[in-house]
């Protein structure tokens, strides 16, 4: 026995001065889950894939389909206007000069190529109203053939740059989109001057009709105006994007089919193997029972961590228990 302290014995009593030996033991050890778990870290990848793969696919293939309906509409226009040219050149060339044969006191706008161009467009207007041709010039003969503001801002254009051969686009008309492709009107002929330049060169009757004031004072080069066809593209867009959120709406559905099924099957043969192993472990390295239950799954890599764990806990069972062999008995 030790001796009492000085102080008396309801002195604190002082601690053996060397080490007690205990044998060893299992103490809890309290754990924490920390990380994302499996099911949700997979939920997040698929998201990305997804959320990657509808953009790329289904805004890629509006992308295309609008830019071929564009193509296709370019394409119509451009068959339309060429018709136009060829019916403009055919009354210059063979029409226009039967002028000096017809009676000095009348005109026939039958003679003109501009008004024979707008007179048969306007009977496939009448078929086809959201088809519409126009040359507007910005000191017009024919009232009629004044320049809206869009007009005027595409003759400024071609105005400001001769070089350029065509201007096309899309534009809103009446809750309309229209398709529009552009060619400037040139003076490139001494019959246009005829008409154009002075009042005493033009034929009396037009004047009569027209006045000396309007469409006059042209000259050799000039861009006068615009000549502008229209074609709708309303329905074709509409149905580029219907297209487009029917691909959407599949991959969509695709996405949700393959995200069910896959998880199903990692929850089966994956998550819930895992956190059983997980549960099995954790219960292994806090009791010290001979044996602790490790569930088998039908992964084979998880029952090699589940062997891998059995072995490890039986070797650490065996070095325990010698090593309490070896420990000496408490005093």
């Amino acid at each position: 026995m030790l001796d009492q302290p000085a102080g008396g014995p309801s002195a604190a009593p002082i601690e053996p001065s060397g080490p007690e030996r205990r044998p060893f033991e299992y103490r809890p050890v309290s754990a924490h889950a920390s990380g994302v778990s499996t099911g949700r870290l997979v939920t997040r990848i698929l998201l990305v894939i997804f959320l990657f793969s509808l953009l790329c696919g289904a805004g890629g293939f509006f992308v295309v389909l609008r830019q071929r309906a564009l193509e296709a509409a370019a394409e119509k226009a451009r068959l339309l206007l060429s018709t136009a040219h060829a019916v403009s050149d055919y009354t210059d060339e063979r029409v226009f000069p039967l002028l000096d044969a017809l009676p000095s006191d009348q005109f026939y706008d039958q003679i003109v190529p501009f008004h024979v161009v707008q007179a048969i467009f306007r009977k496939v207007q009448a078929e086809n109203p959201a088809y519409s041709y126009r040359e507007p010039a910005l000191n017009p003969t024919n009232l009629n053939d004044r320049p809206t503001p869009f007009e005027v801002e595409l003759t400024n254009r071609f105005r400001a740059d001769p070089s350029l051969k065509d201007l096309h686009g899309i534009r809103e008309e009446a809750g309309h989109d229209l398709f529009y492709r552009a060619e400037p009107i040139r003076v490139s002929s001494a019959e246009c001057l005829v008409c154009h330049s002075h009042p005493d060169r033009a034929p009396k009757a037009m004047v009569a009709r027209y006045g000396p004031v309007n469409g006059f004072g042209w000259s050799m080069g000039e861009i006068v105006g615009v000549q502008v066809l229209s074609i709708p593209v309303t329905e074709e867009l509409r149905g580029t994007s219907e297209l487009a959120v029917i691909l959407a709406g599949g991959l969509v559905l695709v996405f949700l089919l393959t995200y069910i099924t896959l998880m199903a099957s990692l929850r089966v043969m994956l998550v819930r193997p895992l956190q059983a192993l997980a549960r099995a472990a954790d219960v292994a390295s806090r009791t010290s029972a001979p044996r602790a239950d490790l569930q088998h799954s039908g992964v084979r890599e998880i029952n090699t961590l589940a062997a891998a764990i059995r072995r490890l806990r039986i070797s650490l069972q065996k070095a325990l228990a010698l090593a309490n062999a070896r420990s000496p008995d408490p005093q």
